[in-house]
């Protein structure tokens, strides 16, 4: 039987010499692994891996596989033009890094409506968005956290300065345990979780500081979940924002 979704394009590896294998996040079936033969071959064929570049919104057709095994595409087509993401260098980067991350994050091969909402529409704010890119993938980590089930708790405040992630809230104290954020990054963690993508302008970041908190947003996030280790995207990421 064949199966119709919408599908946000995650990450894909090289199959063979033609064919690859796409990993997609669907509206409709939640993480799906697809079989894409001659992706890479001669004619009409040869265009289909370009479909699949990372945060591309798609429409496809497949056979899925047994028991949620690898299925297999029938035919694919754009559902919504990203027209700057895969022509900007800097969100080009940022769209991987973020496929990656959801590629390793989530596993659920089940409709989670809400979730695929959010990643849709942050994919549309980032196509249009002009000023602030920089601090996108900031942002969406931050905000993603609440759909993955560990949303920070609290906020910073003079209060409660430091972000305690072995327990996930904001507290007085510096924790007597390691995993916690600086009284610096717990405020700007604070903020990332307030700011729209609009107003991504607006969180004022040097590259030392923007580094720093992407690699503790990290550290947090590898604490909830061991998928997120080794991101090999990350390098990438890190020598666009140095050049």
């Amino acid at each position: 039987m064949l199966h119709k979704a919408k599908a946000i394009a995650l990450h894909t590896v090289r199959y063979g010499e033609n064919s690859l294998v796409a990993y997609l996040y669907t509206k409709d079936f939640g993480r799906v692994t697809l079989m894409v033969n001659n992706a890479y071959g001669k004619g009409k064929s040869r265009t289909k891996a370009i479909y699949f570049q990372p945060l591309s919104i798609v429409d496809v057709i497949f056979y899925p596989g047994k028991n949620h095994g690898m299925g297999r595409l029938k035919e694919v087509s754009v559902s919504q033009s990203n027209t700057s993401i895969h022509l900007n260098p800097i969100k080009s980067a940022i769209a991987v890094f973020l496929g990656e991350i959801i590629y390793r994050a989530v596993r659920e091969e089940e409709s989670n409506i809400n979730l695929y909402q959010f990643i849709e529409a942050s994919i549309q704010s980032l196509d249009v968005l002009d000023g602030g890119v920089s601090n996108f993938h900031l942002l969406f980590l931050a905000q993603l956290s609440r759909y993955l089930g560990f949303y920070p708790s609290g906020t910073y405040s003079p209060a409660t300065p430091y972000f305690d992630y072995k327990n996930g809230q904001f507290v007085s104290l510096q924790p007597s345990h390691p995993l916690f954020f600086s009284r610096e990054l717990s405020e700007i963690l604070s903020t990332t979780l307030t700011t729209p993508y609009a107003k991504s302008n607006n969180l004022r970041l040097n590259g030392k500081q923007r580094s720093n908190f992407l690699a503790q947003m990290l550290s947090y996030y590898m604490l909830h979940m061991e998928s997120v280790q080794h991101v090999k995207s990350l390098s990438i990421l890190n020598q666009v924002f140095e050049d």
